[in-house]
């Protein structure tokens, strides 16, 4: 059924696209027999483009699929400034088509060289969106947020490194982990926390899972690498970027702990643990939030997961989602580190994201307690960023 629903809805805003697209393209061909012929070519072209993501949701995992999704990724990109603009200049155009209805009693129809600049600047546009988003998801660069240490109860400097949503899949590129892993390395950190997401929803589709943990298993620090689990670490079919399953389908591959492992990563799936030479400072680590994982249905509540640590300790919290954030100063948490949001990735998904995600990105205040997002350094879906970044975040205790 959920399958079923998705892709009624993906028919109906695929459809509704190309009827943006027919009345302008048509203009611009003309209605001769061959402009015709080159009209249902192009639009032929275009209904096989649309069907890759569809096929990358219903093939099983293997080869196939993952050609699909990945190519399928990269004309979601397309689709979305492309046919998204179109729609805006359809939609600023209506007040003149109906005040030429009223005043000439006709449709108003643009020449066919408005109609020519049209198509072909929104596909420039949308070509070079993509060619620019493609670079800015590669480039790597570094956040820095400075703390007193006394926020974690520290008496020297200590320096964290936070990244997230690596999104190792299909259209991943090996050089950005191993731009990331340097660029990381040139921190000297203390501590790198790793806040989940490192697949995208498909171990297989990593393509080179040993080549993959012998790169990030170079990350260095002098007190440990820690890692949660997000909501794509597991194994589930998507259809433009959507599950096809529920989560409770939604199980993890049996060989992601043992690649975490030769990461040299410590995993923390709703434990606790103290960081030794830190003071007492306690880390604990989250499940996900809506994708929990391994046959449990609901990760531990916090308070849950806290209990029987004295709230005057110093608590670092590292979760995928966000979340709770109004309880951290209850609980006595006084840093908890977040990814997921990407920081809307895309534009205008950050303006969006801003305006409806309680923290989407960036530090803010909860009572005495601090949340900390960041945009992670790989991406979602389409393999581009626009109006965001990929970032390590390297917070200084000092």
């Amino acid at each position: 059924m959920r399958l079923a629903v998705m892709l009624c809805i993906y028919c109906v805003i695929t459809a509704a696209g190309l009827l943006l697209l027919r009345g302008p393209l048509k203009r611009v061909l003309g209605d001769g027999k061959a402009s015709r012929f080159f009209g249902k070519l192009i639009f032929a072209v275009l209904l096989v483009m649309i069907a890759f993501p569809v096929a990358g949701g219903l093939v099983p995992f293997g080869p196939a699929c993952f050609f699909f999704q990945k190519w399928g990724n990269i004309f979601i990109g397309f689709f979305i400034y492309f046919f998204g603009c179109l729609l805006i200049v359809r939609t600023l155009l209506l007040p003149v088509h109906l005040v030429h209805r009223i005043r000439k009693h006709s449709a108003w129809k643009p020449s066919r060289a408005a109609s020519s600049a049209l198509v072909f600047g929104l596909l420039a546009l949308s070509v070079f969106t993509n060619v620019l988003g493609y670079r800015t998801a590669r480039d790597v660069r570094v956040t820095n947020y400075t703390l007193p240490k006394e926020t974690l109860g520290q008496t020297e400097s200590r320096r964290i490194i936070l990244i997230g949503d690596l999104h190792i899949g299909v259209n991943s590129v090996t050089q950005l982990y191993r731009d990331t892993v340097d660029l990381i390395n040139e921190q000297d950190a203390d501590l790198i926390l790793i806040a989940g997401d490192i697949l995208t929803s498909t171990y297989e589709g990593m393509g080179d899972p040993e080549a993959c943990a012998s790169i990030l298993s170079e990350m260095q620090s002098s007190s440990g690498n820690y890692v949660v689990y997000g909501n794509h670490d597991v194994e589930e079919p998507l259809l433009g970027g959507f599950s096809t399953i529920g989560p409770e389908n939604a199980v993890r591959h049996p060989e992601i702990e043992g690649f975490l492992k030769k990461c040299g990563w410590e995993l923390l799936t709703d434990e606790v643990v103290s960081l030794p030479g830190w003071n007492g400072l306690y880390l604990a680590g989250r499940r996900d939030e809506s994708r929990p994982g391994d046959g449990v249905r609901e990760r531990m509540p916090l308070k849950e997961l806290l209990t029987g640590i004295d709230p005057s300790s110093p608590i670092l919290l590292i979760q995928h989602e966000p979340s709770d954030l109004e309880e951290l100063d209850s609980l006595g948490v006084d840093l908890s580190v977040s990814g997921h949001t990407h920081d809307g990735q895309i534009f205008p998904g950050n303006i969006i994201s801003r305006m409806f995600v309680p923290l989407s990105y960036g530090l803010e205040s909860y009572g005495k307690s601090l949340a900390l997002v960041t945009s992670g350094i790989g991406f979602y879906g389409p393999p581009i960023r626009v109006g965001t970044i990929s970032e390590i975040v390297v917070i200084d205790l000092i």
